[in-house]
């Protein structure tokens, strides 16, 4: 099988709802999708579907959306990520957050940070590293292992003043959560 990565078009939308459903428990993760779709929150250029050449068939969607910091400092949020359980184990979550995340400096040019709510043992392989100790706090309680953030470029050296403050999220979350 040969894989394409791809941003996705609107005539992705309901196949990737379709991986979403597929992919977790219940219909939240792809209500939220829809969500921040609606309220204009996710960064296009982020929000990348896997297919497979030639069937152009959705096996995999990430979505990037917009947020910031409680000191007004604006971050990414990756969430939600899916692949549909027929292709999964074949490294195209990876694939997908690899590529996004190569992405988002010429995406969202000036941000500093990407945050995710994720498995401890899955995004540090990409660079994500505990969010505490860099000042960056969730609106909720949350495990300090699972909750990460990902320096961009964007993010200051050394010798200046990093973020910090609470991520302040898409309404969508709320509204979905």
């Amino acid at each position: 099988m040969s894989l394409g990565l791809r941003p996705e078009r609107q005539e992705d939308h309901a196949a990737a709802r379709r991986v979403h459903e597929r992919a977790f428990p219940t219909a939240a993760e792809a209500d939220l999708v829809d969500a921040l779709r609606a309220e204009g929150a996710v960064v296009p250029e982020l929000c990348l579907v896997a297919v497979e050449r030639g069937a152009e068939r959705v096996l995999g969607h990430i979505v990037f959306s917009r947020a910031r910091l409680d000191s007004g400092v604006p971050l990414l949020v990756l969430a939600p990520v899916a692949v549909d359980p027929d292709a999964q184990r074949r490294g195209i979550g990876g694939a997908l957050v690899r590529e996004a995340l190569r992405r988002a400096p010429a995406a969202a040019p000036g941000v500093p940070l990407v945050s995710v709510l994720g498995h401890a043992d899955y995004y540090p392989r990409f660079g994500f590293e505990p969010a505490a100790p860099l000042g960056i706090r969730a609106p909720f309680d949350v495990p300090d292992d699972a909750w990460m953030a990902f320096r961009l470029p964007a993010y200051p050296p050394p010798d200046q003043p990093a973020p910090t403050g609470v991520v302040v999220y898409a309404d969508a979350f709320a509204a979905v959560s």
